[in-house]
């Protein structure tokens, strides 16, 4: 069963951080409990150690104030008003607030985890807890990262092709035009070290170049049919900071699949992150 699938109240408010006034519900996937609310604001003061393995959890406290429906607040975090494209509202005595402003103002990353119909909520002190689920989710993340790379990273350089010694390349994009970029991009799920090992292999056989100090690619795009998102995972060497699973990755829709083993490594400061290039999960 689905862990919301027990808390029904939420489904109408998934995308959103709720606590039900009034009532003992807890959506504990996709929301975090609202610490105050006053005169139209929502206070919040947190910290990275608020949040656990993903989900974001806080301590509730309603005022007696009456609302009525739907009423746009102010969110406040640590002091500085946070602007988003969907506002923090009051709808039906519940006070929404988006996921993904409340994370991004506290620094956080947000991913939307397709396959296990999850919100996932990276920060500091983030994923110290490792099992099948989460050595699969890592997989699935470093697979949007390889291909996010492979076509050239946000605002891409790919309509203005140039030629280096007869072949096109195309700039990256702002996110990950320099090396400091495109590594700790890397980093972001797989270890240091993998990350740098990738790096000079890229930089090695041409597939990355610099240009007047932008990085390029050559000008071409790829695909995969791996499904690393719906693998399924068995945990084969278990480790205190080291864990060996054996995937099953589904190829298209055919039914077919593909055998791979998988290290993940815990990276002090960082979290769980993949110990083996991140061509693996291509």
């Amino acid at each position: 069963m689905n862990r919301m699938d027990t808390f029904p109240a939420c489904k109408k408010y998934a995308g959103y951080i709720v606590k039900e006034r009034n009532k003992n519900t807890t959506c504990r996937v996709n929301y975090l409990k609202v610490i105050h609310i006053m005169g139209g604001y929502i206070i919040l003061n947190l910290n990275w150690k608020s949040f656990v393995s993903g989900l974001l959890v806080g301590s509730a406290l309603f005022s007696s104030i009456s609302y009525a429906a739907p009423e746009v607040v102010k969110l406040i975090v640590n002091g500085k008003e946070v602007v988003s494209e969907v506002p923090a509202q009051i709808v039906d005595g519940s006070t929404l607030i988006p996921a993904r402003a409340l994370a991004e103002a506290l620094g956080a990353k947000v991913a939307w985890d397709e396959g296990n119909r999850r919100v996932i909520v990276e920060g500091e002190g983030y994923n110290r807890y490792m099992d099948e689920q989460e050595a699969v989710r890592l997989a699935g993340a470093a697979q949007r990262h390889y291909w996010h790379i492979s076509i050239g990273g946000l605002g891409s350089g790919a309509a203005e092709s140039f030629d280096v010694k007869g072949t096109p390349y195309r700039l990256l994009g702002g996110d990950l035009d320099t090396k400091a970029k495109f590594t700790a991009f890397i980093e972001e799920v797989t270890t240091p070290e993998q990350a740098a090992a990738y790096w000079s292999k890229q930089t090695e056989n041409g597939s990355i170049v610099e240009v007047n100090g932008k990085l390029a690619q050559p000008n071409a795009d790829g695909g995969s049919l791996r499904n690393w998102n719906g693998a399924k995972a068995v945990l084969v060497r278990d480790g205190a900071d080291l864990k060996t699973y054996a995937m099953t990755v589904p190829v298209g829709d055919t039914g077919e699949t593909e055998q791979h083993e998988v290290k993940v490594r815990l990276v002090p400061g960082k979290g769980w992150r993949l110990d083996g290039m991140l061509d693996l999960v291509r």
